[in-house]
């Protein structure tokens, strides 16, 4: 009986945390993104971001938030192909990291476009970040999605940053 009446408690309270949030969906120019309304979008442009995206409830450290992140570059070389980019995105994390560590690096397809997604994790200053990278080339753009957090975070903050990362839309022009 007393197990049966804890059930009866916690039962209401399991399913209202599992509530999914308010999404808000932001599109610009060619691309889209839906966000939950916890977290906060930037797009004053600011250190070369389309949009920054960072939860309001972060439960990282006072040291860093994780955080979302889009650029958007010009290509003048239509010669490089997402194949390519891959290689160099691989090298480019190499080079920012300490002890960097590739876990996974493949091309797939997401929402009917060819995308490059990467996971890698490495140190810089004195901490240990984990990052997720989503890259796609469009029309001699290349479209850079990267999800960042501290390595002791990831476990609690990747899921719901992989949803809205996987939100993402580009539409060609």
């Amino acid at each position: 009986m007393k197990n049966l009446l804890l059930i009866l408690i916690l039962f209401p309270l399991i399913i209202v945390a599992q509530e999914p949030k308010e999404s808000i969906k932001y599109e610009k120019d060619n691309y889209s993104i839906e966000h939950p309304s916890n977290w906060i979008l930037n797009d004053s442009g600011e250190n070369g971001t389309k949009i920054f995206l960072y939860p309001t409830n972060s439960e990282s450290s006072d040291v860093f938030t994780e955080n979302i992140n889009l650029i958007v570059q010009n290509l003048n070389d239509s010669t490089i192909t997402i194949e390519k980019y891959k290689g160099l995105v691989e090298k480019q994390i190499s080079g920012m990291l300490t002890d960097p560590k590739i876990t996974f690096s493949e091309l797939k397809n997401k929402n009917g476009l060819k995308c490059h997604q990467l996971i890698a994790e490495g140190k810089s200053s004195d901490y240990k970040f984990k990052t997720i990278i989503y890259t796609y080339l469009i029309d001699n753009q290349i479209y850079t999605l990267t999800f960042v957090t501290l390595y002791d975070a990831y476990e609690n903050n990747h899921i719901e940053s992989l949803r809205i990362m996987d939100s993402f839309k580009l539409t060609k022009n």
